[in-house]
């Protein structure tokens, strides 16, 4: 159950449409609030960054100006979440009669983005990211907050298109290695496999044990009420990421679970190859866990 599905947003909020309609078809399934967060950065930071340009009057104008263009670009995001809530006021009025209304909040926290994203994820059940509409997955801003998200915060993520895909969740698609990441993403998915209806495991990677370790996978999800059948990957194939993906774009569906792996050097993340293809390239959303 998806008690909190947290929007995560900082100035480049230009994706945030996709990320709110997703979080809104979710919430309505689970009656779950939708928290979007703006994290706007602090005068301290502003001035260290600053401070290595300008000096006395011309840093103050300097700083002045900046934050006078956060708070543009905060209240923007704000009234186009105020905008997304008016035109879905026909949706929530049948969503509300059928008692599951989500409820959305707006909130801003000051700080850097990364920090904030990470520590404010480890308390929600679910944060949704959209990819950004121009620079794609190398803006540096962007970046960052996903990164923190998927790496920080030990909670499940999902990642949109630029365009939302509606509905999420009735045809999904398990990307399965046997995995501690594999396992984690697929028990994340859990309420959104339950209400699913298709589930197909596309298995890659298990060797010998591939088909013995699928049986077991498909047993314990029909214990947890998800009947799901499977299609193996021969392990000899290369480029796993398009794979998947042209896989999960045959069997037609709408989410895609799997693993989120990465490793770490000199504090900076990176994604593994087969993850950063998938959150490259996919065009429909992608629930992961690292």
């Amino acid at each position: 159950m998806y008690r909190k599905i947290l929007v995560p947003l900082s100035n480049a909020a230009g994706s945030m449409d996709a990320a709110l309609d997703a979080a809104t078809f979710i919430g309505r399934i689970f009656g779950s609030r939708v928290e979007v967060l703006y994290a706007r950065p602090s005068p301290e930071n502003l001035i260290l960054v600053l401070g290595k340009g300008f000096a006395g009057t011309m840093l103050e104008n300097a700083l002045r100006e900046v934050q006078a263009k956060i708070a543009r670009d905060c209240e923007a995001a704000h009234e186009r979440m105020r905008g997304h809530l008016r035109q879905a006021g026909h949706s929530r009025d049948e969503a509300a009669a059928a008692g599951r209304v989500p409820e959305m909040v707006w909130r801003e926290v000051e700080g850097p983005a990364e920090k904030t994203i990470a520590m404010e994820g480890r308390f929600a059940d679910l944060i949704l990211f959209a990819k950004p509409k121009h620079d794609g997955v190398t803006d540096s801003v962007w970046r960052s907050m996903f990164d923190a998200a998927l790496f920080g915060t030990a909670r499940p993520v999902i990642l949109t298109p630029f365009s939302a895909m509606r509905p999420i969740g009735s045809r999904i698609m398990i990307a399965w290695n046997g995995s501690p990441q594999a396992t984690r993403a697929m028990v994340a998915a859990l309420p959104l496999l339950r209400h699913a209806q298709e589930v197909l495991i596309g298995t890659f990677g298990l060797g010998d044990d591939i088909h013995a370790d699928t049986e077991r996978l498909q047993d314990y999800l029909l214990m947890q009420g998800v009947e799901a059948k499977a299609e193996h990957l021969p392990a000899s194939l290369r480029e796993t990421g398009g794979v998947l993906l042209a896989m999960a774009a045959q069997f037609g569906a709408d989410l895609l679970v799997m693993g989120g792996h990465g490793r770490t050097r000199l504090r900076q993340w990176t994604l593994g190859s087969t993850t950063s293809h998938v959150v490259g390239l996919a065009t429909i959303p992608v629930l992961m866990v690292h």
